[in-house]
């Protein structure tokens, strides 16, 4: 099986973690990953700076041209915030003519052609429908026995379209982690918002958001959350110091990505493939019985 990787920005910054055991994963279970020569931005922050919508559909745009210029391959987009801005784009192109005609004339100043249907795909998407449970749980060479984990998918990563999963009560990530031999507690914050961007800029108003969702975590007794998210993993875990003040409370919860408890399972090593040490709150305590 081979896809296009787009790793954004984030991936190639502070979601490094979640690039090395998406990597990893990948080899353990298989899969090609190409990452698409010459990508762009997807512009999922540019709003911030007064980008319009024709920007950011144009940035799109030029991935999804070079994307099918270099071979075609569906597009695996772990970030969330990268994988809703992509995936909007490439419906919107195959299905208003108009938009797409306006769009190509701007890609033809680079030199660029794009005809539509190239497939924007989530790594839990690729993961969950084209791997399955049962081949994870094959794969599995240390299961995570007696961890418990609160799943959580934030507001982004099943939407806008719902097109893999429940957007209201989502579950691929609750099966993956299930065959690693993980304990899902329940979490009904588990598609509630974190703050996402506007974080940055309204630490008051996003403070109650994030605590809801690490109070639920801790009330839970799970050992950590796990994301496949870089924006809710950055605010539910950097941010606890602050949160902490702000909320009056003591948290200390590990936030690690659904990739790094994979490539985990899968006898990778802890910093070499599953990148944990990278984290800010070490997850090294709940998971010594397992790199031992």
């Amino acid at each position: 099986m081979t896809y296009f990787l787009y790793p954004g920005c984030s991936l190639e910054a502070g979601g490094s973690p979640y690039m090395v055991s998406v990597e990893a994963v990948a080899k353990a279970l298989g899969l090609t990953l190409k990452e698409i020569d010459d990508w762009n931005c997807c512009g999922a922050s540019i709003h911030y700076v007064g980008g319009t919508e024709l920007q950011t559909k144009t940035l799109n745009a030029r991935n999804l041209a070079l994307a099918q210029k270099q071979g075609g391959y569906d597009i695996v987009a772990p970030c969330s915030s990268c994988y809703i801005q992509m995936v909007k784009a490439a419906h919107e192109f195959d299905e208003e003519p108009e938009l797409a005609k306006e769009l190509n004339e701007i890609l033809a100043e680079g030199g660029l052609n794009y005809t539509g249907g190239v497939k924007v795909r989530h790594v839990l998407d690729v993961l969950y429908h084209d791997l399955g449970v049962e081949r994870i749980a094959a794969a599995v060479k240390k299961p995570l026995a007696g961890l418990k984990v609160a799943s959580y998918y934030g507001c982004q990563t099943t939407r806008p379209y719902g097109e893999y999963d429940s957007v209201e009560d989502p579950h691929t990530m609750d099966e993956i982690l299930t065959a690693l031999g993980a304990e899902v507690v329940p979490f009904e914050h588990k598609a509630k918002c974190c703050g996402s961007g506007i974080f940055f800029t309204e630490m008051e108003t996003c403070a109650p958001l994030a605590g809801g969702i690490l109070g639920e975590a801790e009330e839970k007794q799970a050992d950590m959350i796990v994301t496949a998210c870089p924006m809710c993993q950055m605010n539910l875990e950097i941010y606890q110091p602050r949160l902490n003040k702000i909320l009056k409370t003591e948290y200390n919860m590990p936030v690690v990505y659904v990739t790094q408890l994979m490539a985990l399972a899968f006898g990778g090593d802890y910093k070499k493939d599953a990148a944990l040490d990278r984290n800010i709150v070490s997850a090294a305590e709940a998971l010594k019985n397992l790199v031992a």
